[in-house]
């Protein structure tokens, strides 16, 4: 057994969802849309609604969308039609029993079982960082797309001078200190799934689209913050965890904008053809960079 099935066997251990009652007891105010956890996701998924909005009848498929197929719910509820596959189908069963999902598939991100071009598009939001060599699932979910693929991820740390030097061997010495585990190369660490935290790098996304000659790209950074209890918290601006969350995410931005921080999300978008004026314009205005890459002078007949 070669190291990258292992670690999909592990992943699929690890999320196998043996307790559903459990499951739904913990996770069903993913569906409330009065939670500040829901806020924070549809936060996340807003980058999906430049295209719900102006591609209405587009095909979507959802990569690594196990928690009841989240990803795949919103894009229906928005108009869209989304297959949601991931290595253990049990919560998306119940999703699809109770009405919430149409079509589901299992499916290894690294060999999905489509043909080419099957859906306009492919999202994934926050799986991708599991995946054991997730360069292939880029190409796999590049093949069976015909218009762009899209992730919600980590973001890797970029340091900047001042926080590789200062800031970073401040946390490291106190992380010592305390015996806390140091990750490597100041990037990632492991998680208890038995995988390596394999952030999304923009720069490495641009070289993947200058390689195989696609047309331009998106990408916004931005910071997400989890605080336990946000599942039960009713949304409002007074919410105390929303409150907090809010504060977190300025003193985030200030910190960018003094260079002494770095977002720790991303969305990133790979186009496989220019997409339509009114998707980018809406991207713009929603503040993400695009890139139009020049064609190979070399390749051109």
């Amino acid at each position: 057994m070669g190291l990258e099935e292992n670690s999909y066997r592990l992943h699929e251990k690890s999320f196998a969802h043996s307790n559903i009652e459990k499951e739904l007891l913990v996770y069903k105010n993913w569906f409330d849309s009065n939670t500040t956890d829901v806020w924070r996701h549809k936060r996340m998924l807003s980058v999906l609604n430049p295209f719900l909005n102006n591609d209405p009848a587009a095909k979507w498929l959802t990569v690594g969308d196990g928690r009841f197929g989240t990803s795949a719910i919103y894009i229906n509820r928005y108009g869209g039609k989304a297959t949601a596959t991931d290595l253990d189908l049990s919560l998306l069963d119940v999703a699809k029993k109770n009405g919430m999902l149409t079509d589901i598939a299992y499916a290894n991100a690294e060999k999905l079982p489509f043909e080419n071009d099957t859906f306009d598009y492919s999202y994934c939001k926050q799986a991708y960082h599991h995946f054991p060599r997730p360069i292939i699932a880029v190409y796999e979910m590049l093949r069976i797309s015909s218009k762009a693929i899209i992730y919600t991820e980590p973001h890797d740390f970029v340091p900047t001078l001042f926080t590789r030097t200062l800031l970073q061997k401040i946390k490291h010495g106190i992380k010592k200190i305390t015996g806390a585990p140091v990750p490597h190369h100041d990037t990632g660490n492991f998680e208890s799934a038995g995988n390596y935290v394999y952030s999304i790098s923009v720069r490495e996304f641009e070289k993947i689209a200058l390689g195989i000659g696609l047309p331009c790209m998106a990408f916004k950074r931005f910071d997400d913050i989890y605080l336990q209890g946000v599942e039960k918290e009713v949304f409002s601006e007074r919410a105390p965890l929303y409150k907090k969350i809010k504060s977190k995410l300025i003193s985030g931005r200030i910190k960018t904008l003094l260079g002494v921080g770095y977002p720790n999300t991303v969305q990133m978008i790979l186009f496989k053809k220019i997409p339509d004026t009114h998707i980018e314009k809406e991207l713009k205005l929603d503040g993400y960079t695009i890139i139009h890459f020049p064609k190979n002078p070399y390749l051109q007949l």
